[in-house]
Formats: structure tokens, C-alpha cells, sequence
């Protein structure tokens, strides 16, 4: 019972920790996510966006190693981890990522793709930071992880807002480029961070062993990873391989702006595998999925001030505020997906279930995406392949872990809460959709799933009394 307190304890704290990391994250990417937009030109645009999608997969190239970190160290301490640990982590992923930016570099070259090239430069550091976040996420080091966003987001911030107000530059390169350094800067204040903050000595010791055994017990889960990522970006491919580049701009844009919901979810994403890790109790698990799915039900309703933005601030991207919609509905799923199914999987070290899952779920989305492209030829199209499919995921999961299969209150919820949200959202005005559709999931959670709409307000009411009673 004591272990199961702590547990808890630590769930709690790991959120409330990621969570604050994300409340500056969002405030920085509200700006960077309606500022750009309105001042950068659409092909400019679209060039960052397209770097942001280039930049997804540069995990992979590391070949499931931290991955294998992740699965190795999960419910551990960070000092179980020692300085041989973290030197042979860093020693095996610069032999192996100077090959792979080499290989990067020349295929830019290659294509004559600038953004490509640039890309390339970065993986080095990317994939030792995302190593890093690995171990910390995994010993359950949420505020060293907290950390590391909050650096690389208020440097991509600063900087960016001098290049658009400072040198008034509607150079994408020269935004791109900054990106990049923001790898670079965030890998050496991390090693900053291991030496000093937990003592770890330096060192130069590279593991062939040690290389191949981590790629053999993460390429599995990295595939899965690089999957996931597949899948939630098979609709930008279409987009970008098949209409045009203000419609990619047009998308891109929606899917940065949906990202500022992804934040909110980070938090269960980052802390559940730790906590699955030591909690065996499914019965815990369930009640925290449900609340997840009320939290979610409310949270996608920041699509609504999004709307009133593009009515009145951002009319060139006015024509996304349909993509929008349907885009944030998938967010509601994705939090039960990613924040627990996922978790469970990687706790139960079901990786290959995982991987054909999602396998199977993105050819069903390029299917789905093919389908409504031939017959709407728009991004609305696309949109609703791509919700499709996650509802669909949704429904894998759901039956493959039955031990917390949602019953038909849970069901009823999410059929009556996601077609009313769209509904509002496409034909009601921004401030009435939001108050129409504020009170009827308020209304439906309460008659169908009112000990999760309550527990949900008292953990978040018992977070904020516990931190006023700490200040004072």
C-alpha cells in the first residue's frame, strides 16, 4: 500500500512538473503559432512547416538505441544509471549519428533540397538529447525533463521573434538555421546538467556490445515510435505530395495550432509509462483513462478561441477553420491512445503487438486517406480520413487491453461530445460554439460519467490547494 501512496504521489508530482513546463511551452508556441503565420508569407510558412515534418523522423536514425534506454531504465533511479551508463549512451550515438548526419548531408546535396541539408545537421544533436530525455523520463526525472523543453522552446522563441521583428527577414533558411543551433545549445546545457546536477564524470567510452544490445531491444518500440509519427503525419504527405502549397500552409498551420493541445497531453504521455512501470493496478489505470477522456472532452474546446483568431486577426488562414475542427477531435483520442494504451504496451514490453497495430492502422489510413482525396480533392477531406483512422485505432487498443475496455457510457460520450463539437464549430459562431458546446459535454459527462467529471475536479482542485498552502 505505502508503494502504491508513492506512486501516486509521483504521478501527481511528474504532472503537475511537465504540466507547468507546458503552460510556458504554450504560451510561447500560442505566439509562435499565430504570430509567424500572420507575418511570414504562405511559401515561407510552409518551408518551417516542412522542416518540422523532416525533423519527426530524424529518431529513427538512431535505430530503436534510446528507445532500448527507455525500456532498460524504466522505473529505476537515475543513479542506477551511473556515469558508465550515461558515457557509453553518449560515446555509442556520436560514433553512430556522425555517420548518419554524413549520410543526411550528402542526400541533401544530392536532391539540391535546403531544407533537407539543414535538417541533416542537426541529427547529432537531436537524437543525444532525445537519449537524454529517455533516461530522465524513464527514472521518473520529470523536472530535469521539464527543463529541457523549457530551454529549446524559449530559444526557438527568442530568436525567432528577432529574425521576424528585429531583421524583418522573410528568409525560411535563416529560421530553419536557428532551429538547428537551438539542437546544438540544448545538448550542451544536458550534459551541463548530467555533470553537475547528478555528478556524473565525463568520459570518452564507446560499447559495441552495449550498442547492439539497446538496438536490439528498442528497434522494435522505435519502429513502433517512428510508426506513431507515420501515422500522425501520413495526411501532411498527402497534403503536401498531391494539393497545393497554400493548402499545405493552410494544414500546417491547423496542425501547429492542434499541437498547443498536444502539450496539454504530454504530461500523461511522459509520466503513465513511469507509473505503470511500479503500479500494477488496472483498476487505478481505468479510472485515470476516463478522466482522461472528460479532460480531453473540455480541452479541445480551445478550438473555439482559434476560430475567433483566424475571424479577426488571421483572415489569410481563415480558410483552415474547417481542418481545424476535425483535426482537434482526434486529440481526444490521441490522449487515451498515446497517454495510456501506448504506455501499457511499452511497460509490458509489447512492443511487437505495438508495431503490427500500427502497421495495420496506417495502411488503413492511406487507404482512407486515398478514398476521400478522390472524391473532395481538399484538406477537409484528408481531415476526416485522418480522424476516421484514429477512431479506428481507438477501437484496436480498446479491445486489445480488455482488462480497462470502456464501457458503454464512456462510448455514448465520446459519439454524442465529438459530432456536437463539430457541429458547433463548423456552423455556430466562435464565442456561441463555445458556449454551446462548453455545456452540453458538461451536461453529457455528468449524466454519463459523473465520477470521473468529479475526480478529475478534485485532483486538479487538491493540486492547487496543495501548491497555496506550500507558498504560504
Amino acid at each position: 500500500m505505502p508503494n502504491q501512496i508513492n506512486s501516486n504521489e509521483n504521478l501527481k508530482r511528474g504532472i503537475a512538473l511537465v504540466f507547468i513546463a507546458n503552460a510556458i511551452n504554450l504560451c510561447i508556441s500560442l505566439v509562435n503559432g499565430f504570430v509567424m503565420p500572420k507575418y511570414l508569407s504562405l511559401g515561407a510558412y510552409a518551408d518551417i512547416k516542412t522542416y518540422h515534418l523532416y525533423a519527426n523522423y530524424i529518431g529513427v536514425l538512431a535505430f530503436g538505441y534510446s528507445d532500448g534506454l527507455y525500456l532498460m531504465y524504466g522505473g529505476k533511479h537515475i543513479s542506477e544509471v551511473g556515469s558508465t551508463g550515461i558515457n557509453t549512451c553518449r560515446s555509442n550515438l556520436i560514433l553512430t549519428q556522425i555517420m548518419m548526419t554524413a549520410a543526411g548531408v550528402l542526400t541533401g546535396l544530392a536532391f539540391g533540397n535546403d531544407i533537407l541539408l539543414i535538417t541533416a545537421v542537426s541529427i547529432l544533436p537531436v537524437n543525444l538529447v532525445s537519449a537524454y530525455k529517455n533516461i530522465f523520463q524513464a527514472t521518473g526525472e520529470f523536472g530535469s525533463y521539464s527543463r529541457i523543453l523549457n530551454y529549446s522552446s524559449i530559444m526557438v522563441f527568442a530568436g525567432s521573434m528577432i529574425l521576424l521583428f528585429g531583421f524583418r527577414t522573410d528568409n525560411s533558411h535563416l529560421y530553419v538555421a536557428w532551429m538547428v543551433t537551438v539542437t546544438f545549445i540544448t545538448w550542451l546545457l544536458v550534459e551541463r546538467k548530467m555533470i553537475v546536477g547528478y555528478g556524473q564524470r565525463p568520459g570518452w567510452s564507446p560499447d559495441f556490445r552495449s550498442l547492439l544490445d539497446n538496438i536490439r531491444s528498442g528497434i522494435i518500440l522505435m519502429l513502433g515510435n517512428f510508426s506513431s509519427i507515420l501515422m500522425t503525419s501520413v495526411d501532411r504527405w498527402f497534403v503536401k505530395g498531391l494539393l497545393t502549397v497554400q493548402d499545405f500552409a493552410y494544414y500546417s498551420f491547423v496542425v501547429s495550432v492542434e499541437n498547443l493541445i498536444a502539450i496539454f497531453i504530454s504530461p500523461i504521455v511522459t509520466t503513465m509509462y513511469n507509473y505503470i512501470c511500479v503500479t500494477p493496478d488496472m483498476g487505478a489505470i481505468r479510472r485515470i483513462r476516463r478522466m482522461c477522456m472528460v479532460f480531453a472532452l473540455f480541452l479541445i474546446s480551445a478550438a473555439f478561441p482559434a476560430k475567433f483568431i483566424l475571424e479577426f486577426y488571421l483572415q489569410k488562414y481563415l480558410a483552415s477553420k474547417y481542418v481545424l475542427f476535425i483535426l482537434f477531435s482526434t486529440e481526444v483520442f490521441y490522449m487515451i491512445i498515446k497517454g495510456i494504451y501506448v504506455n501499457i504496451y511499452k511497460a509490458r514490453k509489447q512492443q511487437s503487438t505495438y508495431l503490427a497495430q500500427l502497421i495495420g492502422v496506417i495502411i488503413i489510413g492511406v487507404i482512407l486517406n486515398t478514398i476521400f482525396y478522390y472524391f473532395t480533392r481538399s484538406n477537409e477531406g484528408i481531415a476526416f480520413a485522418t480522424l476516421l483512422s484514429v477512431i479506428i485505432w481507438y477501437l484496436i487498443c480498446s479491445l486489445s487491453v480488455p482488462e480497462i475496455r470502456p464501457d458503454w457510457r464512456e462510448l455514448l460520450l465520446a459519439a454524442a461530445a465529438i459530432p456536437l463539437f463539430i457541429l458547433a464549430g463548423f456552423y455556430l459562431e466562435a464565442i456561441a460554439g463555445f458556449l454551446v458546446y462548453g455545456a452540453g459535454v458538461l451536461i453529457l459527462s455528468f449524466l454519463l460519467m459523473r465520477d470521473s467529471l468529479l475526480g478529475l475536479w478534485n485532483m486538479a482542485f487538491g493540486m492547487i490547494l496543495k501548491k497555496l498552502g506550500k507558498n504560504r
